[in-house]
């Protein structure tokens, strides 16, 4: 493949920044990700396009690339996830995706193992090492104190278990009250009635399995659900699968068996915005859980639940809560569970997996930051 101009990389991905409300720090190895992916042509087929939304007829007027070698460029930068569509108003709409959420995902979730995806892989791994060493005192402080002030962009949406959850506030009757949905299963049943979700590779775990890396939980691949108009996207260009509400209601419940947290993304990574993807994510594999239990990024989660000990005389000390908990918020002294409430995300897998009904869930909306890990402290290395 010719060489790429790093200077046009670097500009590449400031305009893919642009297109979210979170962005990645542009670094040397962050373009040498790019570099593993794209040829020049490329690079300069997407910086001419630009970041606005388009049909194809003017994107292709914009790059004045004579008709056929467009329809090549474009036909392989919607295989490699940096262009996403959607119908509006009748007509396909074309964007450049953010890096992540988003190239980053969509190339690795078709699940395939080409010796381009693995050598993708090995230069993600050295970008999530290399922003390891700027967790180091003062600059760890500086970027909690950042993060902590920044508005939180994932929303922590648990599953059913049939057990009893408590509702810790009095709710009023007025008819001008709007609840949250605070499960999985409305989204999906929302979703499912629209025709609009679909199942695709789970980008984190692909990524480890094509280092060679098996996950400590046994999740399933091919696990996380995408939703509304990103789904027809995703099945029209080969990424994945339309599937039924029965088949994502197995997917949420084989999980949350192994330990899964539902994490829902939205449109730019703003909450106010419609969802467009339910993460089935877990403490080892993921870009978010995974690199906070390694000292790699701080968390910052909107969530609805809180998780409380009401029976610790029952607790036999067994250690699941522990085990299954993602952010270690949970811990055994003399042998008896202890939460510490401001590290709760409410992602219920302690709930789930207790025996003894040692545990209860409280209904409290909430914004929970987790600052980053010294890394003494990191669960995992």
């Amino acid at each position: 493949m010719p060489k790429n101009n790093y200077l046009k990389l670097a500009r590449l991905a400031f305009m893919m920044n642009s297109q979210s409300s979170s962005s990645l720090p542009v670094t040397f190895t962050l373009l040498k990700v790019f570099n593993s992916v794209l040829s020049p042509y490329e690079v300069d087929f997407l910086l001419s396009m630009g970041s606005e939304p388009l049909t194809k007829d003017v994107i292709f007027k914009k790059v004045k690339v004579p008709n056929d070698k467009a329809q090549e460029i474009f036909s392989s930068l919607i295989a490699k996830g940096m262009l996403w569509s959607q119908i509006t108003n009748g007509k396909e709409i074309f964007t450049v995706a953010p890096i992540m959420l988003g190239w980053f995902e969509v190339y690795l979730c078709n699940g395939s193992t080409t010796p381009e995806k693995r050598q993708f892989a090995q230069w993600l791994t050295r970008l999530f090492d290399s922003w390891k060493k700027y967790n180091v005192t003062p600059i760890r402080q500086f970027r909690n104190w950042i993060n902590k002030h920044n508005i939180p962009h994932n929303v922590i949406k648990p599953a059913s278990s049939g057990k009893k959850i408590v509702i810790n506030e009095a709710i009023a009757p007025e008819i001008s009250h709007v609840l949250p949905s605070t499960s999985i299963e409305e989204l999906i049943d929302r979703y499912s009635d629209e025709g609009l979700i679909a199942v695709v590779h789970c980008f984190c775990r692909q990524w480890k399995s094509l280092e060679g890396i098996e996950c400590r939980l046994k999740m399933p691949l091919e696990a996380c659900i995408v939703l509304g108009k990103f789904s027809q996207h995703a099945v029209k260009y080969g990424f994945g699968r339309f599937i039924s509400r029965d088949e994502a209601t197995r997917i949420i419940d084989e999980t949350k068996k192994k330990g899964g947290v539902h994490i829902v993304w939205h449109d730019k990574d703003q909450i106010d915005k419609d969802e467009i993807a339910i993460c089935n994510c877990c403490w080892d594999c993921c870009g978010v859980l995974g690199s906070y239990n390694r000292g790699i990024n701080s968390l910052h989660f909107k969530t609805y639940y809180c998780a409380y000990i009401v029976h610790q005389e029952k607790c036999t000390g067994c250690g699941l809560c522990v085990t299954y908990c993602p952010v270690r918020a949970i811990k055994l002294e003399d042998n008896k569970p202890v939460i510490d409430k401001n590290m709760c995300i409410g992602c219920l897998q302690c709930f789930h997996k207790c025996k003894k009904d040692v545990i209860t869930i409280q209904h409290e909306e909430r914004k929970v930051f987790l600052p980053l890990l010294n890394p003494s402290n990191a669960r995992l290395r």
